[in-house]
């Protein structure tokens, strides 16, 4: 069974408004059934974009070869993956722009946790998994915030000019959802647009649901994941429809898991309900491309949607019939009222305060996303949904009231990670917080991290004032015992005390700053223990998950005095270009330490694994610069995860004072040659190294790096 949201209710209202003798409601009906009737005339042309994870971004070489084909529809409707790409082709993008859109996203880091600030020096860590207690909506394992971020960006303008109503947009749209308590269908047909498309392809248990109008929704796919049945019950009477999941005729692969998705995807054709299309596209794609693994270069499905409507397609569509999109409609002029929406009173204020100057004011599409994206950056919730609704006509324009609809992180959450190299060994980090309430946000924490040469724990309260939001402000005390390796064995320092700092996130351009007040008791190995006490500045690029070239750029400086007094300044950066398939990157870091610094913090060339062939923290100095050159690219034919092969070369060198870097013999050349795959879990990393020391290492990573 079909469930429909319509925009009938609502145009009945207002019909009835115009409609006020004895004759009204006769009046209004008949306006009503006209205005139907005519939808279903519009929609005799459609097209119909499955569900299919990644493999479903070949929607988009299917729209292009539809277009190369003159075939213009007047409805599109998609689910999971095809609501994605439909919503861009109905909102007036041409296939081209949509394969543009396509192009500019980094589609792996759509799904990877956002990094949070831990410990007494606020240093960004990437989780790899992140539970929340208590959750008020259907839950999922994968981060969901910067997909829920990129539809506002993408839809939200189209979703305005439009009103919420679907039929409105340049092209007609459906969205396909399930109802997650009856399994059924629903075509969502008005609302927020943005949203209406997350409900499409939220996996059960992979993203949370989208909760609408009191039902929880998933990824239409459970339901129908090809809901050509939508189309038809919209009155389209031709239609073409772009199947991505469907398997091939003649089993190509005999291995377990192989087998294991054929018979999946079997299941999923078999339980589509008895509605054929007129013309089914069934595009080629590489077996290698499964659902939930996204490649980094999609053109090959774009190239396999095209070829398969070339094939499938030509001299099978009608002649005539169709029509061009319409033109979009205006974008409203003026926000008239804001509503904010959010289950968490301390939240909704700081929201209220950061859209303060998006309404009411003029419609200023910028200012509503720089406020969504600054909501973002407090870290605090998982989804921010605006939409301009009660759009009417009035005496200044086209006017409505801006609604925000707020998703709160869950209030109890615990985020971490482990990783593991055959230098350090196994390590991990995690942090348990919980939101407490206030008229402000605050948040309680307690982080730790355990490895073979740093361990630490830290208790945190994080304050997010509406005033300066979304910098926020933390204060904490913590315990840490670091060992250092040294030149005939290892040295532990182990450092007692707390911090007050400030800390700001920004996703666009994706930069971390810290400021930080330290005081520590320092007990030292190697030398005087005492009282340390000064900032700590630190401004960087965000790093990736999983980088393939180069570093991110990175400025900290730190200052102490007292009886353990030292200064400290590391400066980095990287200037990457692609051509081709190629990657490639050239770097530069230096890090400088006052000769009494303790020894953890004296760099060595052999930390972060920076000089090939060399251990962490061999090579210890209190000047260390190092530069380099990475290249990088695709493994041609990947068995099951996207890698690639990289080349890094090094040189560098480590010295107590200037002029001896002067000297030849203190620079070490290295290369290391290594195979780097990216996972949603962080990267695995094998590889060799080698330096003009005469030393090599194999080496092994799994997982973020921390």
């Amino acid at each position: 069974m079909l469930k429909r949201t319509s925009t009938a209710p609502r145009t009945m209202n207002a019909i009835r408004v115009v409609c006020q003798d004895l004759c009204g409601e006769a009046i209004a009906l008949g306006w009503l059934l006209v205005m139907l009737l005519a939808g279903d005339a519009s929609g005799q042309q459609a097209v119909v974009l499955g569900g299919g994870g990644s493999r479903g971004l070949a929607h988009a070489g299917v729209l292009a070869g539809l277009e190369e084909l003159g075939y213009e529809p007047e409805l599109v409707v998609g689910t999971s993956m095809g609501a994605i790409i439909g919503s861009l082709y109905a909102a007036g993008h041409s296939p081209e722009g949509v394969w543009r859109i396509v192009l500019a996203q980094d589609w792996p880091e759509f799904f990877v946790h956002m990094p949070r600030p831990v410990g007494p020096r606020r240093e960004l860590r990437h989780p790899q998994l992140e539970v929340g207690i208590g959750v008020q909506r259907p839950a999922g394992l994968i981060a969901e915030w910067r997909i829920n971020r990129a539809l506002v960006h993408l839809l939200f303008d189209a979703g305005a000019r439009s009103g919420g109503d679907f039929d409105r947009l340049p092209r007609r749209f459906r969205s396909v959802a399930a109802d997650l308590r009856t399994g059924e269908a629903v075509a969502i047909a008005e609302g927020d647009l943005a949203r209406a498309v997350r409900a499409s392809m939220a996996v059960p248990g992979v993203f949370a649901g989208v909760v609408r109008a009191g039902t929880p929704l998933v990824d239409g796919g459970i339901a129908d994941y090809l809901p050509i049945a939508v189309a038809r019950a919209e009155g389209a009477r031709y239609i073409v429809a772009s199947d991505v999941i469907r398997p091939a005729p003649e089993i190509e692969d005999h291995s377990a898991p192989a087998v294991a998705l054929r018979g999946l995807r079997l299941t999923m054709r078999n339980t589509l309900p008895d509605t054929a299309a007129d013309v089914l596209v069934l595009p080629d794609i590489p077996r290698q491309i499964s659902e939930a693994l996204f490649p980094r270069d999609p053109t090959p499905l774009f190239r396999a949607g095209l070829e398969a409507v070339r094939r499938d397609a030509a001299g099978r569509l009608p002649a005539s019939g169709g029509s061009r999109a319409r033109a979009p409609l205006p974008q409203p002029d003026t926000l008239v009222a804001l509503r904010v929406m959010a289950a968490d009173a301390a939240i909704g204020a700081l929201a209220q305060r950061l859209f303060r100057d998006a309404a009411p004011a003029r419609y200023d599409t910028a200012r509503v996303l720089g406020a969504v994206d600054r909501l973002y950056e407090t870290g605090l919730v998982d989804g921010v949904w605006p939409s301009v609704e009660g759009l009417m006509e009035s005496g200044g324009g086209r006017a409505g009231e801006l609604v925000v609809r707020v998703e709160p992180v869950a209030r109890t959450n615990v985020v971490g990670a482990v990783g593991y190299d055959n230098d350090r060994g196994g390590r991990v980090w995690a942090r348990a917080s919980t939101r407490v309430t206030s008229a402000e946000p605050l948040v309680l924490g307690v982080a730790g991290s355990l490895g073979s040469l740093e361990r630490w724990a830290a208790l945190s309260l994080r304050v997010h004032p509406p005033g300066t939001a979304p910098l926020a402000w933390s204060v904490g005390a913590h315990h840490a015992s670091n060992e250092v390796r040294v030149r005939g064995g290892e040295v532990d320092v182990q450092r007692t005390g707390g911090w007050l700092g400030a800390e700001l996130l920004r996703v666009r351009p994706a930069l971390a700053f810290a400021a930080v007040a330290l005081a520590e008791r320092v007990r030292r190995g190697d030398g005087e223990d005492g009282v340390s006490y000064g900032p700590l500045v630190r401004i960087e690029g965000v790093q990736p998950l999983t980088r393939l070239v180069g570093a991110s750029p990175m400025l900290e400086l730190e200052a102490r005095a007292g009886a353990v007094s030292y200064e400290r300044v590391r400066a980095r950066g990287a200037a990457c270009a692609a051509s081709g398939r190629w990657s490639l990157a050239a770097l530069v870091d230096v890090t400088s330490a006052s000769s009494d610094a303790p020894a953890d913090v004296l760099p060595a060339l052999g930390d972060e694994w920076l000089v090939p062939g060399m251990r962490w923290g061999e090579e210890r100095g209190r000047t260390r610069v190092v530069a380099g050159a990475d290249i990088a690219h695709p493994i041609p034919h990947p068995l099951v995860l996207e890698g690639a092969v990289r080349l890094r070369l090094r040189a560098g060198a480590a010295a107590g004072d200037v002029d001896a870097f002067r000297d030849s013999g203190a620079w070490v050349l290295g290369a290391a040659l290594e195979l780097l795959w990216a996972t949603p879990l962080g990267p695995v990393l094998g590889g060799v190294g080698a330096n003009t020391r005469g030393r090599w290492r194999l080496h092994v990573n799994v997982g973020p790096w921390f």
